[in-house]
């Protein structure tokens, strides 16, 4: 389905019934990223979206992660949901914490996976380079996704691999580059760091301890500067979580945290 917004033809998937919870995705993943989790949150009205620069989405202007952020609250708008629950992934994390810090009458709870304040060096480097030679056309986006693989899964997930005698598979149908490096770009320019100890939105945030794209150090950092938030690390996991890892974390946060008749 689409939204008519501001500034953008919002691509989104409205399924099921219940509190909404609205799921957002990090850099060069659709909607279909969440694929896996949407079956495990029956009884909750769950909304995936298309963010600027992947999917079905059209937009004009920039990108941006607060522009993103504000997409979702026109989307709440559109769709007459006046509170949700958020949860975010890695850059979905980024849109999550505007949401929190800019928002934070819209948001019942918030979940946070894979999060930082801030880009890490060491991924920010090799990310710049390579989404830029890809948008320029001197490497291929399979070529780009193969190096995400290898920074956002842990060795684990290739042991399993080769003891099947393949290789992990790359996106059959890859988003444009040069809209790629675009979101890569908004991710530099965000940096939460003094702001994060506003956030007064229940929160969760889950890491994996195996997590070389962004190292455990930093989300023990956002879980540490947000008030009262739950922190979990999760043992033997890298930066892409499957979602059955961790739902039942997730599921009780959106329980604690239930929409009273008022808000509704």
């Amino acid at each position: 389905m689409f939204a008519e917004l501001p500034g953008v033809k919002l691509y989104y998937e409205d399924e099921g019934e219940g509190e909404p919870v609205v799921l957002i995705a990090g850099i060069g993943a659709n909607h279909r990223f969440w694929k896996g989790m949407v079956p495990f949150l029956k009884g909750y009205r769950v909304i995936t979206l298309d963010n600027r620069g992947v999917g079905e989405t059209e937009y004009k202007g920039e990108i941006q992660i607060d522009i993103m952020a504000d997409d979702v609250i026109h989307l709440l708008d559109y769709l007459h949901i006046c509170k949700a629950h958020i949860v975010g992934w890695s850059m979905g994390s980024q849109i999550s914490q505007s949401l929190a810090i800019r928002y934070p009458k819209r948001l019942q709870s918030l979940t946070l996976v894979s999060s930082y304040q801030f880009r890490p060096h060491r991924s920010a480097y090799f990310m710049y380079w390579m989404s830029k030679a890809a948008a320029e056309g001197r490497c291929t986006m399979d070529e780009v996704n193969m190096f995400l693989n290898a920074f956002c899964f842990p060795e684990s997930t290739f042991e399993a691999f080769a003891k099947k005698g393949i290789v992990m598979p790359v996106p059959k149908h890859p988003e444009d580059p040069a809209e790629v490096y675009k979101q890569m770009i908004s991710m530099d320019n965000f940096d939460s760091t003094e702001r994060t100890k506003d956030i007064t939105a229940p929160s969760l945030v889950i890491h994996g301890a195996m997590d070389i794209m962004v190292e455990p150090i930093k989300g023990r950092a956002i879980g540490n500067s947000i008030p009262n938030c739950k922190y979990i690390e999760l043992p033997g996991e890298g930066h892409t979580i499957a979602p059955a890892v961790y739902v039942e974390y997730l599921k009780k946060h959106l329980r604690d945290n239930a929409i009273g008749p008022e808000t509704q």
